[in-house]
């Protein structure tokens, strides 16, 4: 199972970064990040919160 239980914080797992469309459908999945809780691949806002920076090795197909 790829899938990220709500309740379930990753410790050094495979998660994705997703996009949600604001007016529903489908998100997108723009990056694949190992790492998870505790690690720094977390995901972190911008103090504007319009931006989101994140660490990554991996490459998109």
């Amino acid at each position: 199972d790829k899938e990220v239980k709500p309740d379930d914080h990753p410790f050094y797992k495979h998660v994705y970064l997703r996009l949600m469309p604001i007016a529903g459908g489908k998100p997108t999945v723009i990056a694949y990040l190992y790492g998870g809780q505790g690690s720094i691949n977390t995901p972190s806002w911008s103090p504007d919160s319009k931006k989101i920076g994140f660490v990554s090795n991996s490459q998109m197909p």
